[in-house]
């Protein structure tokens, strides 16, 4: 588990210096975690694989793959610099550790952007990736939406909105395999030696007090495959924009309170 927001990360995006650190964003003295810490970072992730450890879960509370959000930002500021995109020489040493030692079975775990994605973990621009297949990637990022947050889209956006953002996102954005900006809610993880699945959930609604969730989408890795098992969510999710498959609506969710099943109607989502 990094921390990414508080020890010693170098000057961030505040958004009143957004040029500024747009500037400086791929300076090689910048780091998102300090010295000491990246050190320990990379230290930790060798010993992990050379004990013969299957798994290296990531947690770095913002999102690490680059990511092409000018549909919303703008042209001029179009990447989301708190986020690793605004320590990318950070990024490039991590992901160089990670090929170069040949160190696999990667899972990074995100959180803060009010969003669920998940994406094929590569080092665009160095290494050949191929967003069909997934080959070329050294491992999987999940990142998950808040719980009552509003959707980076805006409070009370419609989910036919938010999916259309989603659609652009997943479109100028290679590597990243799925997006949802409407749903509130959770994912879980299932680890075995052999696979490791990722359940996302979503909540119809946290305007009242209940216990309804939706299963939007499911992720499975194989282990060694280092990306993820196509089709991607079996070719079919709830919500959002899936690469290569469609999404398919029924608004089916669960009372958790009493494990029934019905069809929900919510029409706010947030407040």
């Amino acid at each position: 588990m990094l921390d990414t927001r508080q020890y010693d990360r170098s000057i961030t995006d505040l958004y009143w210096n957004t040029d500024y650190v747009h500037a400086i964003s791929n300076d090689a003295s910048r780091s998102l975690m300090g010295s000491h810490q990246e050190s320990w970072f990379y230290n930790t992730l060798t010993k992990s694989s050379k004990r013969g450890a299957t798994w290296r879960l990531i947690g770095s509370q913002i999102i690490f793959s680059h990511m092409n959000l000018s549909l919303g930002l703008g042209d001029e500021n179009p990447l989301n610099y708190d986020a690793w995109d605004g320590y990318q020489a950070n990024r490039n040493r991590t992901l160089n550790h990670l090929y170069e030692n040949e160190i696999g079975n990667n899972i990074f775990l995100a959180g803060d952007s009010h969003a669920s994605w998940v994406s094929d973990l590569v080092w665009l621009g160095e290494k050949n990736y191929n967003s069909t297949t997934g080959s070329g990637a050294i491992g999987v990022e999940f990142g998950g939406s808040g719980v009552t947050s509003p959707s980076p889209a805006g409070a009370n956006i419609s989910i036919a909105n938010a999916n259309k953002f989603s659609s652009w996102i997943v479109g100028a954005n290679p590597e990243l395999q799925w997006q949802d900006m409407y749903y509130r809610g959770y994912y879980e993880l299932h680890l075995s030696h052999d696979e490791m699945e990722a359940n996302y959930f979503g909540l119809p609604t946290v305007v009242s007090r209940n216990g309804w969730e939706i299963p939007i989408a499911n992720f499975t890795v194989k282990s060694g495959a280092n990306k993820l098992q196509r089709p991607v969510a079996g070719g079919v999710v709830e919500s959002g924009s899936l690469k290569g498959g469609k999404v398919d609506q029924g608004n089916v969710t669960v009372d958790t309170n009493n494990g029934t099943w019905f069809v929900s109607h919510a029409d706010l989502a947030v407040l």
